[in-house]
């Protein structure tokens, strides 16, 4: 997810009366209803983007799906075509506007809306800008223990979420420990939204004698989770080559066709309305640019920076794509949990300090920074949950650190994505486990799978959790 959202959710209601589609089976038909921020003045339906975002293909958190107001009355109509073979699809959403100086971005305030979506059925929603989701109720299951505003020398504070084994206050034996980046996503939907159901799973299993008992500590995110989260500084800049003639005619037909980075991805630019458009690679759709200023447009959802070398009214051969240079806080954050929280947990708690007892897991950038640090601390960290992780960040920079390995590092790692996370997730994170293999990693210590369907949230992570702490923990 590009932006930190706090998690959210949305009621499933009848269409208003005067929408109208051809129903086909699977595709949410939506009306938002954006008449208010047109009229506070913010909101300019000339030039901006409005759509919905959301954690189902073909929504993302990361592009905006976009949305059309025929009438220029402020009401958008929108038909997202999903695909699902179950007999029902749980999606969580909200409206965006893309555009420069608007309110919280763009983004819809309160929580993410959810909506249930039936399959061969009408799929109708009903959406203003205005319409607050309804706080969900806590979902905490056995014995968690919240620690509000634990501190930090170096880094915001943030909650500790703890679970308590069944048995912990019963006896004096002593407990493995999980670490969880994301910790608030992990245990309550009342905290964030969405959650892994980590409590439901870990009681489950140890009920019924799958694994042994653990102690596992969610971690919350800050508003600093992209820092964080991240190695290294990812500096971002390509200058792009013409390499086909324009594609259209009209007052931007200079701007448009196809251009090459040096690394050989090829954008594509294109324009509509006197709007330019640009598809970048691994993108599903056109994305509409922001212009800025003279030969400078904006592409809000992926941050690029766009720089014609010339005015439209001639094919420009180059063009400079800039993004400002983000994270490099991963080892600070790395550091408090060795020297702060892993401390304070062990002294407080009856843990197993040793490395072989002590585990670190996440997923996305949580999955990106739990393989570096890990590889980094194989004194500290014995396994490893590494799911659905950001390989792309900084030019592949995971797959660098693996392959200067000389060897295994013993750890146990868990690695894998969901096929419907996009193609090139799906190929890094192969990548990604060859690079491993190719280290020494076994099958005993490298558990790899593709989840059939899987998105990028919380949802699907909580179907495969399970097998998760069966791999760590599951009895002999």
């Amino acid at each position: 997810m590009n932006k930190l959202i706090s998690s959210l959710v949305l009621c499933f209601c009848t269409m208003a009366p005067g929408i109208s589609f051809s129903q086909t089976a699977d595709t949410l038909y939506a009306e938002l209803d954006l008449r208010r921020p047109v009229e506070a003045g913010w909101l300019d339906t000339g030039s901006e983007l409005v759509g919905l975002r959301g954690d189902q293909p073909p929504l993302s958190w990361g592009t905006t799906f976009e949305a059309s107001d025929m009438d220029g009355d402020g009401i958008y109509t929108v038909q997202v075509p999903f695909s699902f073979q179950t007999d029902s699809l749980l999606v969580a959403l909200k409206i965006k506007v893309d555009g420069t100086n608007n309110p919280e971005d763009g983004w819809q305030n309160g929580r993410n809306h959810t909506v249930v979506l039936y399959k061969n059925k009408p799929n109708e929603l009903s959406l203003s800008w205005q319409d607050q989701a309804p706080e969900p109720v806590s979902t905490l299951t056995g014995q968690v223990e919240i620690f509000r505003d634990f501190p930090s020398k170096h880094l915001k504070n943030r909650d500790l979420y703890i679970y308590l084994p069944p048995g912990y206050q019963d006896s004096n034996r002593r407990y493995p420990v999980l670490y969880m980046h994301d910790g608030q996503n992990a245990f309550d939907a009342s905290a964030a939204g969405q959650e892994w159901q980590v409590d439901e799973a870990a009681e489950t299993l140890i009920n019924n004698g799958q694994i042994e008992p653990v102690i596992i500590v969610g971690i919350a995110n800050t508003t600093d989770r992209f820092d964080e989260y991240t190695p290294t500084r990812q500096h971002w800049k390509h200058e792009l080559s013409r390499i086909s003639a324009p594609v259209e005619a009209g007052k931007l037909s200079g701007y448009t066709g196809t251009f090459l980075t040096g690394s050989g991805d090829t954008l594509r630019f294109s324009s509509r309305n006197d709007t330019l458009m640009t598809w970048i690679p691994g993108g599903t759709e056109w994305q509409h640019l922001i212009h800025e200023s003279d030969s400078v447009y904006y592409q809000p959802q992926a941050g690029i920076t766009f720089r014609f070398s010339g005015t439209p009214d001639s094919p420009v051969q180059t063009i400079v794509a800039k993004k400002p240079s983000m994270g490099v806080k991963g080892n600070v954050y790395g550091d408090f949990i060795l020297q702060e929280v892993k401390p304070f947990v062990d002294q407080n708690l009856r843990t197993k300090p040793e490395k072989e007892f002590t585990a670190l897991g996440g997923s996305s950038l949580g999955g990106l920074i739990t393989l570096h640090l890990g590889l980094q601390h194989p004194d500290v960290f014995g396994q490893l949950l590494v799911v659905s992780p950001s390989v792309w960040w900084d030019n592949l920079w995971i797959l660098r650190q693996v392959e200067q390995l000389d060897q295994p590092t013993g750890q146990k790692i868990w690695l894998d994505i969901g096929t419907a996370e996009g193609w090139q997730m799906t190929e890094h994170t192969r990548a990604l486990r060859d690079a491993l293999r190719d280290t020494g990693w076994d099958d005993q210590n490298l558990n790899y799978m593709e989840a059939e369907n899987a998105a990028h949230n919380e949802r699907a992570w909580a179907e495969r959790f399970p097998n998760m702490l069966r791999f760590l923990y599951g009895k002999k």
